[in-house]
């Protein structure tokens, strides 16, 4: 494996001296968060004139690829109807993109500091590599790239590793990848889709009607929201579709940082699960999976008959903050649009 950061000691000290003293007088921080995220211009008006874009995405699995390019923009982007917020992003979305990889092939990667606050990192779950060498912070305006090779297939987390960790991953640092196993899998799936359970803890809106990620509540484990890639039950006007019997696998991260995920379809079972995404790891008729902050699990179902089966955390706490989704198969008549939990 090979790696290159482009960064100066005396720049990377710089950030982080700034970053760390922004953090110890509170709503420093925030506000230079804020203004990094505030487009050249702003009169107050704008969230007026303009909507904020959505940070919706498909849960589909993408092709494989063997390039990992990631910059790290601070955006306002709406996480829930009529709730903007200032997002630390990979790529510009929480999560950032969903890739899936190959086990066994190298896997070019760079990370460019974008957001021009403060020092970001990558943390690379499926890879095997030493933290003091590769995970290290990297100072706004700067890059760091390195070459690893999955040797493990599954579903694993990436993030931000700069420290407070908490609070990175919680403003949305955070992303997942799909290492396919070389040798296939026991069946091949009709469908493939990726979902990241994750929380978000929000300040009340300011003046320009904009949340900050809340510190606090990180820390006190009070999340605003539970979601599935990005934003509050978006699956549910936009379901996950398979046609009846076919096999559809999903595979499920849960980003955290803080709490379980027990991911269940309401109607049906698994007819295999595999903790971790791992094939190896394979286990029939599970009702519910149970996932750790940090964790994944590939769960496949075949459903017989036509109809709507909610996906959910069984932790129904908070199920009714954002976690839920629809599996549309077929073309049912019924909608999901009012269905609550």
């Amino acid at each position: 494996m090979t790696r290159q950061f482009f960064t100066s000691r005396r720049r990377f000290l710089k950030a982080t001296a700034a970053a760390a003293g922004a953090m110890a007088l509170g709503g420093a921080l925030t506000s230079a968060v804020r203004a990094e995220s505030t487009p050249a211009g702003f009169n107050g008006a704008l969230f007026d004139a303009a909507p904020v874009p959505q940070n919706k995405m498909s849960a589909a699995l993408a092709p494989v690829t063997n390039t990992i390019a990631l910059h790290s923009p601070h955006l306002v982007k709406e996480v829930a109807p009529g709730t903007n917020v200032t997002l630390w992003t990979y790529e510009g979305s929480t999560p950032g993109p969903l890739f899936h990889l190959m086990e066994g092939e190298p896997v070019n990667f760079t990370l460019e500091n974008t957001s021009g606050v403060m020092p970001h990192s990558i943390d690379f779950h499926a890879a095997l590599l030493p933290w003091d060498l590769y995970y290290q912070s990297v100072a706004p305006g700067e890059k760091a790239s390195f070459t690893w090779t999955p040797k493990f297939p599954g579903i694993f987390m990436y993030h931000c590793g700069t420290p407070p960790v908490l609070m990175h991953i919680a403003n949305g640092m955070l992303g997942a990848l799909v290492v396919e196993p070389k040798a296939g899998w026991p069946e091949k799936a009709d469908r493939e889709y990726i979902l990241v359970q994750h929380e978000y803890y929000l300040t009340d809106p300011d003046a320009n009607g904009v949340r900050q990620g809340d510190f606090a509540k990180m820390t006190a484990a009070r999340p605003d929201l539970v979601v599935f890639n990005g934003y509050a039950n978006q699956y549910k006007d936009d379901p996950l579709v398979a046609n009846p019997g076919e096999l559809v696998r999903i595979h499920v991260c849960n980003a955290g940082p803080t709490f379980f995920s027990a991911f269940h379809v309401i109607g049906t079972l698994f007819v295999a699960a595999y903790a971790d995404g791992n094939p190896a790891n394979k286990q029939v008729g599970m009702q519910t999976v149970t996932i750790p902050p940090g964790g994944g699990y590939t769960v496949e179902v075949r459903i017989p008959d036509e109809g709507l089966y909610p996906f959910v955390t069984h932790s129904f706490a908070y199920t009714g903050l954002g976690a839920t989704g629809v599996i549309k198969v077929g073309n049912p008549k019924a909608s999901a649009a009012t269905m609550q939990h």
